[in-house]
C-alpha cells in the first residue's frame, strides 16, 4: 500500500497486505483486540534485527526489507530522497540502526527515529557557511482545528535547509542567525516567520481556498464560493453528522437557516414536511424541488391506499451515497429551475471517484429504538377511572331525574377485573425496534477514469409492532476521458424499499388512539382466546391487537435513476449532453383477514399499482474566460422532460381460506379501476456571470418553461433573476487582512406548477358510469383554460463575514417573497353540477430574517467547533376570495391579513361555577355549572360559529439548530440541538382524554382535578356521562404552546490513529455510539409537539395521537482500506 502526500507528499510504504482478507472476516471485537495488542507493543527499539542477502542494494530495497521484517514505517520527501540510488551493505544480519548507518554512510542523507517511524532527510550542514552562527529551532505546526499537520515542509528561506514535521506535527531544525522560516503544506496558505531571538516557533496554517479550489454547487454547474451572490446553504453529510433517518430532508433538520423539517409521524417512512422560507401556496405544492445529480425528482406520496398518513417517496434513496446537499433559498439561485422553484430547490450531489485515490469503505451499524416520552401522558388507573365515570353517571341521572329502573337511567360501572393489574394498552402494541445497516463502497480513479460503486442494506423495525422497513440500494458512477475533447459518463442506481406499514389508520383513528383510549381494566382477549370486540359493550374502540394481527399491509417500491452523458470540450468551451431517467414502480397491498372489522364475509384484498416514467434530455453549453481583470462565464441550456403515470387498483372480497391471499381467488371483485396521466415540459435557460478582480460580481439568469399543465394560451412562463455581490475585503481601503466581508443583493421571479393535476385546464371524464349492462363515461371535473402559473417575486439582501481567515464566520439574510396567482379550489354553486374549480385567486407574502454563525476554538488540547442558526419567517395572505373569512377544516380559516396555519376556534373563558351563570339558551340544552364557558362574541346567549375567533398559529416565531463538536486526540463528541419557539399545537387527542365521565380513558390530571363544586377548578370540566359535545368543541382549551428544545443527536466516537492501523493495512477505523432524540424540553402536554396528522401547511399542527419520533441508540464501525 502506498499513500503519497508531500506538502504534500509524505510517503508511507507498506508492502505485505495479505492479511486483509482474513481481517475482514474477523469480528469487530477481535479486530479491536489485534489493534490494542499492536498498540501495546513497544518493540520499536533500534536493536531489532534485519537480514540482507545482498552486498549492494537500492534504498528502495533496503526500505522494503526493513518494513517487511520489522514494524517500522518510513517517512521521506520523494523530491529529496532518491530511491533508485545504490548503496553498499556491510552489515547483512544486524540491527536496524547498524544497517542504516552503513547504508547511508558517505551519502547526503540522515535518519531519525520517532516511535515506530523512521524519517529520512537531507543532511543540513552543507548548506551552512562555517562562519555563520547556528541555533536550533523547535516547534509545532497545526491547522485551525487543532489537528497536527504531519509532513509539513519547514525550510529556511533562500537556502536548501529544511525538514518536515513528524507524526505529531513537531519539527527541529538548525538555522543561521536572522533566518526566516517558511512553512508550506498542500491546501494551506504558506507562512513566513522571522526567527529573531526565538527558539520555539509554533504556527497555525489556515486553509488556502484557492489551493482547495472551493466551489459551491449551483443550478446546472458549480461556482467558486468567492463569487456566490445568492442565498445558498451547503450541508455535507459525514460520519460524524449522519443520523439513522431515511430521507435527505431529515438530515437537514436544524442544520440550515431558513429551513424547517417536521415529521408528521414516527412511523417508519412517513412523509416529512420541509419548508424553505415559509409556505408559499394553498393548493399547489409547498415542497421544494429536489434535484439529484441533475434529475428533478418527483417527491409524491408513496402511499396509494389511504391508510391515514402519507409516505415519503424519497425514503428509497441511499443517504450514504450523498456527497453534498445545497439548498437554494432565494430566487436568484433557484430561478434557473423556473416554474418549479418557488419553494426553493434542494440540489443533491452523490459521491464520485477521485483521481489517484482508491478507497474501500465499510460502514456497519446496529441499534435499538423505543417509544419516546411515553410518560408525558399519564392515564387514570381503573379505580380512579371508575370513580370519575360513576361521578358523571350520578350527575347525569340526577340532572335528568332518572332513577333505578326508569327509562334512560344509566347504570354505574365496576371493574370486572378487580384485584388484577390494569392493561397497559400502549405496551401491547409497541416494541423495542432493532435496526441493522451495512454500507460498502469502492471508489478511485486515474487521470482519465474515475469510478464509484456503492451498495447498502438497511433494515429498521418501528416502535409499533408489525412496522418495519427493508431497503436495498446499488449505485455505480463512472466517467472516462475518451480523448482530450470528449468525456463520457454513466450514473445509475437501483433502489428497493419494502415498508410493512402500521395498519388500521384508515378506520377512523390511529392504532395508538385505539389502544390508549381503551378503559384501563379492559382486556384484548377473552378467556377462550377470542378477541373482545370494539364498538360494543366489550370495548369502546376497535381492538388494536385484532387490527395488528388480522391485517397485512405493505408497500413495495422500486426506483431506478440513471444518467448517461457526453461532455465535449474545446479550449474554454464545453457542451454537456445528457439523457436521464427516473423510473418508479409501487405496489401497495392490503389484506384484511375475515376476523378483521373490514374483512367480514371471508376477507378482503386491495391492490394498487403505479408506474411512473420520467425522461429528461438536456444540453448545456458553457464558456468561461478571463479578460484582464475580468472573469466571465456564459451558460446556455435546453431541457425536455416527459413524465407518464399509469395506475390500477382492484378490490377483491370473499376468500375460501386465509391461505389463498391473492385477489384471483376472491369470490367477488368489488371494484377495479385504472388510469393514465402524462405531463411534458420544454425549457430554455441561461446564465451570465461577470466579476472584476473577484471584487464586483454580477449574475443574471433567465428561464423559459412551457408546460402541458396549462392551456396553449398560457403555456409559457418566463423567470428572470439578477444578483450583485461586493467583496468589500478586496478593496484597497480594507485594513483587516484576516477578515472577509461580502455583501449580496438579489431579485428573481420563480413559479409553481406542482400539486395540481396534469389536466386541470381541461374538463375530465371518468369511466365506471354504467347503466344497465352498458359501460359509460361522464364529465367529473370542470376545466379552467385560464389557469396559469403561480409566480413569486423574491428579494434578498445578505452579507458573509469571516474573521481570522475563516476561524469565525457569520452569514445573515433578510428577504421578501410575494406569491401571486395562488392556485386554489374555488367553490362553485350547485347548479353548475360541480362543487369547485381550480383557479388563480389569491396572493401571499413571506418575509423574514436568517442568521448563522460557526467557528472553532482550541481550549488546551480540546478543539471545539460550533455552529448555530436562527430564523424568523412571517407569512400573510394578501388577497383571497374577497376579504371575508373562509373556514377550512374543523379548526382553521383563511383570511386576508392573517397567516396560513391560523386556528379558528371558540375562546374558552373558564368554567361556569354556578348554574345561575349559564345563559338560558345553553341551560335549556343541558349546560350546567362545571361545564365550559365560551366567549359569546355577539352576546346572544348562543354559542355558534359566529363566536369563533382567529387565534394562534402552527408557525413558529423563530427556529433553528445548534451543533457542537469537541475533539481530543482521537475522541470526538458531537452534540446537536434543534429548537422551535412560538408555534401552537392543537391537541386533538385531548378532546377525548380530558372528557371525564365519558366511556374512554382519561388522563390522571383531569380525573383528579376535574370540577366537582364551585371554585374547585376553572380548567377541567365536570364529569358528565353525556352532553360531551359542548365541552369538547374546537376551542382554545386544546390549543397549547408547542415550543421545544430537542437534543436531536448525540454522538461519541473514537478514531484510531493511522499509525496504529498501518500494521493491519487499514486506512481508517472509527467506532461510535449515537443517540437520537434523547431529550425533549417542552411545555406541551402530549408526547411530541412536532407530530401532525396533516402535513399541509393549512392544517399542520394538529396532534391526534400521532406516533412520536422514536428514541434510539446506535452502535457502529467505519472502516476504510
Amino acid at each position: 500500500m502506498k499513500n503519497n502526500l508531500w506538502c504534500g507528499r509524505i510517503v508511507h510504504r507498506k508492502t505485505h497486505c495479505t492479511q486483509i482478507l482474513r481481517i475482514m472476516r474477523l469480528t469487530v471485537f477481535f479486530l479491536l483486540f489485534i489493534i490494542l495488542e499492536t498498540y501495546a507493543l513497544n518493540g520499536y527499539s533500534q536493536n531489532q534485527k534485519v537480514s540482507m542477502n545482498k552486498g549492494t542494494a537500492t534504498l528502495a530495497e533496503i526500505i522494503r526489507q526493513i518494513e517487511k521484517q520489522t514494524d517500522y514505517l518510513f517517512i521521506y520527501n520523494e523530491r529529496e530522497v532518491s530511491l533508485k540510488r545504490k548503496v553498499s551493505i556491510f552489515t547483512q544480519n544486524g540491527t536496524v540502526a547498524s544497517l542504516l548507518l552503513d547504508a547511508l554512510k558517505g551519502t547526503e542523507f540522515s535518519y531519525t527515529m520517532e516511535g515506530k517511524h523512521i524519517i529520512l532527510t537531507k543532511k543540513q550542514a552543507e548548506a551552512l557557511s562555517p562562519v555563520q552562527h547556528k541555533k536550533r529551532i523547535t516547534g509545532l505546526v497545526k491547522e485551525y482545528s487543532g489537528e497536527a499537520i504531519v509532513g509539513c515542509n519547514v525550510s529556511v528561506k533562500g537556502t536548501t535547509i529544511g525538514t518536515i514535521t513528524d507524526i505529531n506535527g513537531k519539527y527541529s531544525l538548525e538555522v543561521p542567525d536572522n533566518a526566516t522560516l517558511v512553512f508550506s503544506f498542500l491546501g494551506y496558505k504558506s507562512m513566513e516567520y522571522p526567527v529573531k531571538a526565538q527558539q520555539t516557533i509554533n504556527v497555525t496554517l489556515g486553509e488556502d481556498s484557492k489551493a482547495l479550489n472551493e466551489v459551491v454547487v449551483v443550478g446546472y454547474g458549480t461556482q467558486r464560493k468567492a463569487l456566490v451572490t445568492n442565498a445558498i446553504s451547503s450541508f455535507k453529510p459525514s460520519e460524524s453528522n449522519m443520523r439513522p433517518v431515511l430521507t435527505p430532508s431529515e438530515l437537514l433538520q436544524g442544520r440550515v437557516a431558513g429551513v424547517t423539517v417536521s415529521t408528521g409521524s414516527g412511523n417508519l417512512g412517513s412523509s416529512e414536511r420541509m419548508s424553505i422560507r415559509g409556505a408559499a401556496s394553498l393548493s399547489a405544492s409547498n415542497e421544494p424541488l429536489y434535484v439529484v445529480d441533475g434529475i428533478p425528482i418527483l417527491n409524491s406520496n408513496a402511499s396509494l391506499f389511504n391508510m391515514g398518513e402519507d409516505l415519503s417517496s424519497m425514503a428509497v434513496l441511499n443517504l450514504t451515497d450523498i456527497e453534498s446537499i445545497e439548498v437554494l433559498k432565494d430566487a436568484a439561485s433557484a430561478a434557473i429551475y423556473g416554474s418549479r422553484a418557488t419553494n426553493g430547490v434542494v440540489v443533491i450531489t452523490t459521491k464520485s471517484g477521485k483521481e489517484g485515490r482508491s478507497d474501500i469503505r465499510l460502514n456497519v451499524s446496529t441499534g435499538i429504538s423505543k417509544f419516546a416520552n411515553k410518560g408525558r401522558i399519564k392515564y387514570a388507573d381503573s379505580d380512579l377511572y371508575v370513580e370519575t365515570y360513576n361521578d358523571g353517571v350520578e350527575r347525569y341521572n340526577r340532572q335528568n331525574g332518572y332513577t333505578v329502573g326508569s327509562a334512560g337511567y344509566v347504570v354505574p360501572i365496576s371493574n370486572p377485573f378487580q384485584g388484577l393489574p390494569d392493561t397497559d394498552w400502549l405496551d401491547l402494541i409497541t416494541q423495542v425496534g432493532h435496526s441493522y445497516n451495512v454500507d460498502l463502497s469502492f471508489s478511485g480513479g486515474s487521470k482519465k477514469t474515475k469510478f464509484y460503486v456503492g451498495a447498502n442494506y438497511n433494515y429498521q423495525e418501528g416502535i409499533i409492532k408489525t412496522n418495519d422497513i427493508t431497503k436495498i440500494n446499488l449505485k455505480a458512477k463512472i466517467s472516462h476521458e475518451m480523448t482530450s475533447w470528449l468525456e463520457v459518463g454513466a450514473n445509475v442506481s437501483g433502489n428497493y424499499l419494502k415498508n410493512n406499514r402500521v395498519p388500521g389508520a384508515n378506520i377512523g383513528s390511529t392504532i395508538v388512539a385505539r389502544a390508549v383510549e381503551q378503559r384501563p381494566f379492559d382486556r384484548p382477549y377473552k378467556p377462550n382466546g377470542d378477541y373482545y370486540l370494539g364498538g360494543t359493550d366489550e370495548l369502546a374502540r376497535h381492538n388494536p391487537l385484532q387490527i395488528l394481527n388480522e391485517e397485512v399491509s405493505y408497500i413495495d417500491t422500486y426506483r431506478y435513476l440513471g444518467t448517461f452523458n457526453a461532455d465535449l470540450k474545446y479550449k474554454k468551451f464545453s457542451l454537456k449532453n445528457s439523457v436521464s431517467t427516473d423510473i418508479g414502480y409501487t405496489y401497495d397491498y392490503v389484506y384484511y383477514n375475515e376476523n378483521h372489522p373490514y374483512g367480514a364475509g371471508g376477507g378482503r384484498i386491495v391492490e394498487y399499482n403505479r408506474l411512473v416514467k420520467n425522461l429528461l434530455i438536456e444540453n448545456v453549453f458553457n464558456y468561461n474566460d478571463k479578460f484582464g481583470d475580468f472573469e466571465a462565464g456564459l451558460m446556455l441550456g435546453h431541457s425536455f422532460q416527459k413524465m407518464s403515470t399509469r395506475t390500477s387498483s382492484i378490490d377483491g372480497r370473499g376468500f375460501p381460506s386465509p391461505v389463498f391471499d391473492t385477489v384471483g381467488t376472491a369470490s367477488e371483485i368489488y371494484n377495479a379501476s385504472g388510469g393514465i396521466s402524462e405531463f411534458a415540459m420544454e425549457s430554455y435557460f441561461g446564465r451570465i456571470n461577470l466579476s472584476y478582480l473577484d471584487r464586483y460580481i454580477l449574475n443574471v439568469t433567465m428561464r423559459s418553461d412551457g408546460s402541458s399543465r396549462f392551456a396553449p394560451s398560457d403555456r409559457y412562463g418566463y423567470f428572470p433573476s439578477v444578483s450583485l455581490g461586493w467583496n468589500v475585503s478586496k478593496e484597497s481601503f480594507w485594513k483587516f487582512p484576516q477578515t472577509d466581508l461580502k455583501f449580496r443583493l438579489s431579485y428573481g421571479k420563480t413559479g409553481n406548477q406542482d400539486g395540481i393535476g396534469n389536466y386541470a385546464w381541461q374538463p375530465l371524464m371518468s369511466g365506471g358510469i354504467n347503466y344497465g349492462n352498458n359501460s359509460g363515461m361522464a364529465v367529473t371535473s370542470m376545466g379552467n383554460n385560464k389557469l396559469t402559473w403561480e409566480t413569486a417575486d423574491q428579494y434578498d439582501f445578505g452579507f458573509d463575514l469571516g474573521f481570522w481567515n475563516g476561524k469565525l464566520n457569520m452569514i445573515a439574510d433578510i428577504y421578501l417573497k410575494n406569491t401571486n396567482n395562488l392556485l386554489y379550489s374555488m367553490p362553485l354553486h350547485g347548479t353548475s353540477g360541480f362543487t369547485s374549480i381550480t383557479s388563480n385567486i389569491g396572493s401571499m407574502r413571506n418575509y423574514g430574517v436568517e442568521f448563522s454563525i460557526n467557528g472553532h476554538l482550541n481550549i488546551g488540547k480540546v478543539n471545539w467547533t460550533s455552529s448555530f442558526n436562527i430564523s424568523h419567517n412571517k407569512n400573510k395572505l394578501t388577497k383571497l376570495l374577497g376579504d371575508d373569512l373562509l373556514p377550512i377544516g374543523s379548526n382553521r380559516a383563511l383570511k386576508v391579513g392573517e397567516e396560513l396555519g391560523t386556528f379558528y376556534l371558540f375562546q374558552m373563558d373558564g368554567l361556569y361555577q354556578y348554574d345561575g351563570e349559564v345563559p338560558q339558551p345553553l341551560y335549556d340544552l343541558g349546560v350546567r355549572a362545571g361545564d365550559v364557558k365560551y366567549h359569546d362574541a355577539d352576546n346572544n346567549g348562543i354559542i355558534n360559529d359566529n363566536d369563533r375567533v382567529l387565534t394562534g398559529s402552527s408557525n413558529p416565531d423563530f427556529f433553528g439548530g445548534w451543533n457542537n463538536t469537541f475533539k481530543y486526540k482521537g475522541f470526538q463528541l458531537d452534540v446537536f440541538f434543534t429548537y422551535m419557539y412560538g408555534n401552537d399545537v392543537y391537541a386533538e387527542w385531548a378532546v377525548t382524554a380530558t372528557r371525564p365521565g365519558y366511556r374512554m380513558a382519561i388522563t390522571e390530571d383531569v380525573a383528579k382535578n376535574r370540577w366537582t363544586a364551585p371554585g374547585s377548578s376553572d380548567k377541567y370540566p365536570r364529569a358528565v356521562n353525556t352532553l360531551c359535545g359542548h365541552n369538547s368543541k374546537n376551542s382554545t382549551r386544546f390549543l397549547e404552546d408547542g415550543s421545544f428544545i430537542r437534543l436531536r443527536s448525540l454522538t461519541f466516537s473514537y478514531t484510531f490513529p493511522q499509525v496504529m492501523l498501518q500494521k493491519i493495512c487499514l486506512k481508517g477505523l472509527r467506532l461510535y455510539v449515537q443517540g437520537d432524540n434523547l431529550l425533549l424540553f417542552s411545555k406541551y402536554s402530549g408526547w411530541d409537539p412536532e407530530v401532525s396528522k396533516n402535513m399541509d401547511p393549512q392544517y399542520f399542527g394538529v396532534d391526534l395521537y400521532g406516533v412520536p419520533p422514536s428514541r434510539s441508540v446506535n452502535f457502529g464501525i467505519n472502516l476504510s482500506f
